[in-house]
């Protein structure tokens, strides 16, 4: 006889009983269940029978890219930043800004081995800057429905889509295609729509960019997804899971099969710690794990302190905590490491399906350009989500 065929099964029942036997008449609810920002009623506890499916897509392996972000002000200056962050140990740069001709780029990549780092480049002028680069991984790419959102306006938006079709067709494995998620979570959206209306946005670049005669799967592969983290710490795993979970429904609308959604995380900005930033080094820690945990393929953790004098040891201390948690503490090592948690699979399958019902309401309503113009996305009730 086996060890636990000695006990009594124990059923969910059985222990809202004990626990109401256990509060000795007050409300179960009321006592014991927290009503989240998103609608979602947080059990006391969660077993197998708290959920309906055990799967969630992931990718393949919890490795990640520790990444830092560099705005540029002067291309020698941020030549400098890369390679100090390089010296620190991130092995992907995200440079924000625009370059000029080849001398630029030249310069600014200067002692830069892109053969083995990964670079990504974010600007207005990504087919220009796209001719000027040699490396085979990253980005170059620029948000247009991101902006637009916040804009009201797209003023190029035939030649920019024209633009965005030819590089996407390009046969090489850059990535091309950017949706900026922080564009949500950093102005105090809640953690569903920034799903919600994340995917809404992915999905108006699938369908503008096949009518200018790019096929789903190119389009697939090479669209990426960046998202704020936050301090709701299951949540935020929950996130990222919910996300790949519809993101495979939504490629196979398309019949694309077999591809996986590349998302990179970024520490949310905002309620930094007025009294001790210290503080903010352990909030830094827990937004990264969270992230780590749900899956990220790629993470940039926000320095604590960005006052000048300060600047250069938060980073140091930004990337130490990525460092910490690969090397010392081998996240990378373990392959979906929520696996097994009965409350992650519950909130991942309740964030899904409520991202599910608003991004079926965004596309009711003609998708989300419609929904700029109609001003939906916009009068959408911001939450006081945690960050």
């Amino acid at each position: 006889m086996g060890l636990f065929e000695a006990f009594d099964k124990v059923n969910h029942q059985d222990w809202i009983d004990k626990i109401l036997v256990d509060l000795k008449g007050k409300d179960f609810k009321e006592t014991l269940v927290w009503n989240s920002n998103e609608g979602i009623d947080v059990q006391p506890f969660y077993n197998s029978n708290s959920i309906v499916s055990t799967f969630t897509p992931l990718k393949k392996y919890n490795s990640w890219k520790i990444r830092e972000t560099i705005v540029i002000h002067s291309i020698k200056e941020a030549n400098r930043k890369a390679l100090l962050a390089l010296k620190g140990g991130v092995n992907a740069i995200l440079f924000i800004g625009e370059i000029k001709d080849q001398a630029e780029m030249n310069d600014l990549l200067n002692d830069i081995q892109t053969d083995i780092i990964e670079i990504h480049f974010y600007n207005s002028a990504p087919k220009f800057t796209l001719e000027l680069i040699t490396q085979k991984q990253g980005s170059v790419s620029y948000d247009y429905l991101g902006e637009c959102l916040f804009s009201g306006n797209w003023n190029a938006k035939e030649n920019d889509l024209k633009e965005l079709a030819e590089i996407t067709l390009k046969n090489n494995t850059i990535k091309t295609i950017t949706v900026n998620g922080t564009n949500y979570s950093n102005v105090k959206y809640g953690l569903v729509q920034e799903i919600a209306f994340s995917l809404s946005q992915a999905v108006e670049y699938f369908n503008l960019l096949t009518d200018k005669g790019v096929d789903a799967n190119t389009i697939a592969s090479k669209i990426q997804l960046t998202y704020g983290v936050g301090s709701n710490y299951f949540f935020e795993i929950a996130k990222i899971r919910a996300t790949r979970k519809l993101w495979k429904l939504i490629l196979e609308q398309y019949k694309v099969t077999d591809l996986t959604i590349t998302i990179h995380s970024e520490t949310s900005s905002s309620k930094l710690s007025e009294e001790d930033k210290n503080y903010d080094i352990i909030r830094n820690t827990t937004k990264a794990m969270s992230a780590i945990i749900g899956g990220c393929d790629s993470l940039t953790v926000l320095p604590h302190d960005t006052t000048e004098t300060s600047i250069d040891f938060s980073n140091r201390i930004a990337k130490n905590i990525q460092h910490i948690l690969k090397e010392e503490a081998f996240f990378d090592k373990v392959n979906n490491p929520a696996d097994g948690s009965y409350y992650i699979e519950k909130l991942t399958d309740e964030i899904a399906n409520k991202a599910l019902q608003l991004f079926q309401e965004v596309e009711e309503q003609g998708g989300f350009l419609a929904c700029i113009d109609n001003g939906f996305i916009s009068n959408q009730t911001k939450s006081e989500t945690i960050n």
